[in-house]
Formats: C-alpha cells, structure tokens, sequence
C-alpha cells in the first residue's frame, strides 16, 4: 500500500510588503548554504517586464576542478526539458502541420491499437493513460543511473498493451508521452529532434547555452557536474546516463531560460496564440504546454520542476505579473520549488497578498457519518476517512476542515477533498496541485494476519509478457519476499484498518501488489502499482527451468 502522501507542505507566507531596498542580497541569503567552494550548488535568474534583475550562480559546476556556477553554466534542465518539447508540438500545428486532436498512431503506428484512441492533447496534458517509461525500465532492472538510450524508452512504451485509465479520463503524470511527442515532431518536421529546436527556437532566441543531448556521452565546456548528498552528509558524485529525448534531457542556462521566459512576454518565436495554449491548463489535469498552471498567493503561475540524478530545477513565470524566475541546481538539494517561491515574494513584495484563508464552518454530524468510509483510485490506493470526538480525519491522521456543501480542507497542505452529494457518498476527489485524485466507495474485503502457512497460496515465478521480466514470490524464514531482475524487496502486510485480502506493499519500485485468484481460490497473477504504473500484470507460470549445482 502506497503511504497517502500530500504533495506540498503547507508554507506560510509573509505578509504584503515593499520590496526589500536590496532584493538581490536577500537572494544571496537564500543559497548562502550552496555557496561554499567546496560545494555544489545551483545558478539563478530573476526577470520582470523584460528586464533581468538577477542572474547569479552558487557554488561548483565541478567541485572537483574549481569551476564554479555561474549564468552561463549548462545545467541538466531533467523534466523543464518538457516545455519545449510542446512548444515543438504547437509550432508545427499552428503551421497546419498536425493536429493536437490527432490519433497519435496517425505518426507512430507503432503504438498499439488501445481501445481507445490516444490523441496528441492526451499526450500533452498527461490524461493519456499510458504508463511511465521510467517506471517500466526499473521493474525491468534498470536503476536511476543506469544508461537508457530513447530505443529503450520507446521499446517499453511500444510493448505496452494495458494502459493506467482510459485516455481523457484522469491524470497520470508519465514521461512516455512526451517522449512520443518527441518522436512526433521528428516524423512531422523530417527532422531530428535536436535540430529542430536548435533550430527553430534556441538559435532564433539567441540560446547559445542550451541544447539536446541526445547522446549522454558527447563532452561539451560548460556543463555543471551531477552531485547528490550521501548517507554520512557528505557531496558524491552522480551518474547521469540519459539519452532520452522530449522528457528529459535538454541543458541550458539561467543566461538562456532568461531569453525563454522574454518569449512568453513578447513572442519573437511562435505567435501569442502558441503561448496562450502553453498557458492553458487542460480542465481535468490542470496541465498546460509542458507546464503546471495553477495560482500562488493569489495569482496566476505556470511552472515546471524537474529532478534527476544529480540536477533539480525549477522554472516559474507569472504572466499577469511579466514575472519570471528559474533555478537550476547541480546537487539534489531537495525541493526547488520552495526557492522559487521564495525569490518571487522577494521580488513581488508589494503585489502578492496573502492567500485568503477560509474559515471551517460547523456542518451536521449526518454530513461527517456520509462521507465516512474507505474509497480507491484507478491504481488500488485507498483513501480512508474516519471519524473521531466529532471531526474527519484522512488516512488516520490529516484533520480535514469542512467547508460545507461535500467539501473539505486538509489541515497540513493546499488540498481539498470533495465528496459526491449522494448518502453515502460514493465518489471522492482529491484537489491537489499537478491534478486531481478521483476515488470511488471501496468495501474493503475482510482480511487476516498474513501467516507463514497462508504465504504458501503466494510462492512461485510471475511473467510480465509486457516488460518480458520475471518476478519469484518466495519466503524467507518468516517472511515474504519479491525477487526481481536486479532487486529483492520484502513483501509487507498494511496495517489492519488498510488491510484487504491479497493486497500487500513493498518499499520499492514494485509500490502496491495485489494478487488475484481463479474460481477455485488459486493464485494466478500478482500486480504492481507504483502510482505511475497502474496494475502492471504479472502471471503465474509453472515449472520455469533450473540450473541444478554441478555434481561432479
């Protein structure tokens, strides 16, 4: 069972005030800790109205060679990368080139024939359905800084024959689509997917620092160094072995995404119109052009992070307010969110005002005992709601405000829970930023302690013909265990409030395992869902060839 995480923790904010006399300084104070020579760290830029106000670096590019951060250090932009990719996409259709309403298998055949056609605006604003090639690639074996080539990300996402929901029907964050739409744009445009944003947007930009690197092992002058932070505290190298392109995988600089951030103000590459649609976030997912679209302290932002091994980034603009602001960071320093938010109340002192606060409102005890109840998402989540001396409680222990009307607030983050109007309820949705979470009533069948003598229903070989891996369930004194292709994980029972039966959870890429049974009550297949993989199918094979030890 995955633990319900909420996405954000609540953060107060100041109060409006007039920018401080020197903001750049105030700035200074907020990477003072990645400052240090012997550090990696991260390089800034802060724009309004056209005009830079800040471009700064923190710290080494290369702690090793003394290179330090600067405006003009190539940074690994990890899932930024993803705003240009539908940048792409929106040129070529506002050239009558293709359609975002299009059959993606009208360009890629290769895909397979869902039941359901997937669009392009499917692929764009993440209701695709399809699962994330990342996922995929680890429950094969891979690890995060193992080599993946864009062939093994389109071998995946080609051999996929079940998707997470319906297309347009939820929103699932994957890497896959906009992968595809990578490959898209080369089929469309004849040609290959660095050259054309080399192309038709860096160099028209004047984006000197920022290119595609479509084949990890090219060295280019300028590129900071991935670094993480290792369990005695200490800096360590990281590999970043990606060459996985519209996903990922784009360098550049504050210098440049300066210049990008200018061509959402005044376009001097594509027309208003292709930024207007950058900007709009799709009604389900609240996804735009490679962008979050949401609001913060009370206006409009689009933004994007991006994580991984060894870079976070973070890309913000506020159009109403021809603001904008990026960090990039070469060190994984945690959530660079938190920065970016923190330079636009800096800068937007005077403009920003609190969010408004709404204040819980007493409802009947017949409104709290109607929503009571246990629900579960598309990918076997539960959701369970209590009640306890009176008030609702989330998954045991987030009080949740009500607001009346089905309505509720978390008390510890921007999230909001909504119940159907029917008594029961019957459906919850989660309103949390990057999408909502739609959960439905779930009775939960009964289940016992796991003993060592019903772990004999579970042991035995499970085949993915999806990802061509091969998992064994065995039990190891008086455990149960998973084995994969380069893991093993220990398989756990939920707590007794979450617990159903042959439902399980791992702390591993495996996330939740359900296993399934025929008429007759014998296992036949176990899931994983990892909550970018929903019920990859796993089934029961017998009597898999062994290698017996040489006898002599």
């Amino acid at each position: 069972m995955k633990t319900f995480a909420l996405l954000l923790a609540a953060a107060s904010v100041p109060s409006a005030a007039a920018q401080p006399a020197d903001p750049a300084s105030e700035v200074d104070a907020l990477f003072k800790q990645w400052s240090a020579p012997t550090s990696p760290g991260c390089a800034v830029t802060v724009s309004r109205d056209g005009k830079v106000l800040l471009q700064r670096g923190y710290g080494q590019a290369s702690v090793e060679a003394g290179v330090a951060n600067g405006p003009q250090t190539e940074f690994h932009l990890a899932s930024v990368s993803k705003q240009f990719t539908a940048f792409a996409v929106l040129l070529l259709q506002a050239e009558g080139k293709l359609s975002t309403r299009d059959d993606v298998r009208k360009y890629v055949p290769e895909l397979h024939a869902f039941a359901q056609p997937i669009t392009i605006d499917h692929l764009l604003h993440h209701s695709s359905g399809l699962r994330d090639q990342i996922s995929l690639l680890w429950l094969q074996g891979r690890r995060g800084e193992d080599t993946v080539t864009q062939e093994d990300a389109l071998r995946v996402i080609f051999d996929q024959r079940e998707l997470n929901f319906a297309p347009g029907q939820a929103f699932g964050y994957s890497n896959s689509n906009y992968t595809l739409l990578a490959l898209i744009v080369e089929r469309v445009s004849g040609k290959r997917f660095a050259d054309f944003l080399a192309e038709r947007v860096f160099a028209p930009l004047g984006m000197t620092h920022t290119y595609v690197v479509d084949d990890f092992r090219r060295i280019r002058a300028g590129e900071a160094s991935p670094y993480g932070i290792g369990d005695d505290k200490k800096f360590e190298r990281r590999i970043l072995a990606y060459s996985t392109v519209g996903s990922t995988d784009i360098r550049s600089s504050v210098e440049d995404l300066a210049r990008w951030a200018a061509n959402f103000r005044q376009p001097r590459v594509g027309t208003p119109a292709v930024i207007a649609e950058m900007l709009k976030g799709d009604p389900l997912t609240r996804y735009g052009g490679g962008l979050t679209i949401g609001r913060y302290r009370g206006v409009a932002v689009a933004e994007h992070s991006g994580l991984d091994p060894g870079f976070v980034t973070h890309f913000m603009v506020m159009p109403d307010q021809q603001f904008a602001t990026a960090v990039l960071c070469n060190v994984e320093l945690g959530d660079p969110v938190t920065f970016a938010r923190k330079i636009a109340d800096i800068y937007l002192a005077g403009t920003l005002q609190a969010e408004a606060q709404r204040s819980p409102v007493t409802v009947p005890e017949a409104e709290l005992q109607r929503v009571v109840g246990t629900y579960r998402d598309v990918g076997g989540m539960l959701l369970l709601v209590q009640l306890r001396d009176g008030k609702l409680f989330m998954q045991g222990g987030d009080p949740m405000l009500p607001h009346g009307g089905g309505e509720f607030a978390s008390t510890y983050a921007p999230v909001t829970f909504r119940f159907s109007g029917e008594t029961p309820a019957r459906t919850l949705t989660v309103v949390q930023p990057g999408g909502d979470m739609v959960a439905t009533r779930y009775e939960k069948r009964p289940a016992e302690a796991l003993t060592t003598a019903r772990m004999a229903d579970y042991l035995g070989d499970y085949y993915s013909p999806e990802l061509g891996a091969i998992v064994t369930v065995e039990r190891r004194k008086d455990e149960l265990w998973l084995k994969g292709p380069g893991y093993a994980t220990r398989i756990q029972q939920p707590p007794p409030e979450f617990r159903e039966q042959d439902a399980f959870h791992t702390e591993s890429v495996f996330g939740a395992i359900r296993f399934r049974r025929d008429a007759k009550g014998r296992v036949i297949e176990l899931t994983s869902s990892n909550g970018r993989v929903v019920q990859v199918r796993f089934l029961r094979v017998e009597a898999l060839p062994k290698l017996d030890a040489d006898k002599g």
